[in-house]
């Protein structure tokens, strides 16, 4: 029977998955392929939105400096014009964690699914599973990234009030490590209240992986290249947590 490690092992487990997600996608070309798809998507889409939002609001701003009296080469127009690309710079890395997590969302199941056999142990391969299963399961992920992202930033605002910080930072890290655990766990059929009760089961080990995941979206930019290793490790915790004879269980 397999024994139990302690809440701080499991804890510490949990902060180090990342790590060991991106150990195994250096080491699997079909993982690195699977994990680039989506961060090129996002880089062109936000390139071309930056571009193309900088021209607009550059044209905006000439056109009421014209108005005003001011040409575009005057210091008052080169000002404006340079406050907004800013602002629009300002703008894009605010939202690039939540448009890129959207735009991967599609993606990230068949980077979860890849992941399954190199995990350890690794999941049983589900036989049969067609192209309108796989689809309801896209549709599924992206509706539980929508509502896993409300929730967390509901948490977040939570976290403004005495005494329920704690609390609220909990959550939302439970909460992140529930969107990115969920993948495999869908695949299977596994329901919403055994999803949260594998949190609840492995409270500490999903806290540490949270934890970690939360930090490293909070990094504009960072985050994307974050998304990955996110999927990669709840899919590995999956397998894990439940332990065997062979591995220590995760609390």
């Amino acid at each position: 029977m397999a024994t139990r490690v302690s809440r701080i092992e499991s804890l510490i487990f949990g902060l180090s998955m990342p790590l060991h997600a991106l150990k195994l996608i250096l080491k699997k070309p079909k993982l690195i392929i699977w994990s680039m798809i989506p961060l090129a998507i996002t880089l062109f889409v936000y390139f071309k939105f930056i571009a193309g939002a900088q021209d607009a609001v550059t044209a905006g701003m000439n056109a009421k400096m014209t108005e005003w009296g001011f040409g575009p080469d005057s210091s008052l127009g080169v000002a404006a014009a340079w406050v907004g690309k800013i602002l629009i710079l300002v703008l894009s890395v605010l939202t690039f964690t939540f448009v890129s997590t959207l735009i991967a969302s599609p993606f990230n199941d068949f980077l979860a699914e890849s992941t399954e056999a190199f995990a350890n142990p690794p999941l049983p391969p589900i036989p049969g599973f067609s192209f309108q299963a796989k689809l309801r399961l896209v549709i599924l992920d992206l509706a539980k990234t929508v509502a896993a992202t409300i929730a967390t930033l509901l948490a977040l605002v939570i976290s403004w009030v005495p005494f329920l910080n704690l609390v609220s930072f909990t959550l939302a890290a439970l909460l992140v490590c529930f969107q990115y655990t969920s993948y495999p766990q869908t695949r299977r059929g596994i329901t919403l209240a055994s999803g949260l009760g594998f949190l609840w089961r492995h409270f500490y080990v999903c806290l540490g992986f949270g934890i970690i995941l939360s930090g490293l979206f909070a990094i504009p930019l960072l985050s994307s290249f974050a998304l990955p290793l996110a999927v990669v490790g709840g899919t590995l915790l999956v397998a894990r947590a439940p332990g065997n004879e062979n591995l220590p269980a995760l609390r």
